[in-house]
């Protein structure tokens, strides 16, 4: 695994954050699996999150700014 690590340090941050995103695609079309437990500590606080977004507390932003920040500073 150590080597894998120093490979993937000599991407490019833009490369390191698409690597990134693939992998959490694997792990989302795996979240089925077994292998994929939350804890109680990880819903309670999905559930504040949640909560939080419902009453209106929680600042957000928009995906299309998040990706134009990225694709500004990175080049993604």
């Amino acid at each position: 695994m150590a080597d894998l690590i120093l490979e993937i340090t000599k991407l490019s941050i833009a490369d390191r954050i698409k690597l990134v995103q693939e992998i959490l695609g694997t792990i989302a079309k795996d979240a089925d699996s077994q292998d994929f437990v939350l804890t109680d500590a990880h819903r309670t606080e999905i559930e504040r999150r949640s909560a939080s977004l419902a009453n209106g507390k929680a600042k957000t932003i928009s995906w299309d700014k998040i990706e134009t920040a990225l694709t500004e500073r990175y080049g993604l």
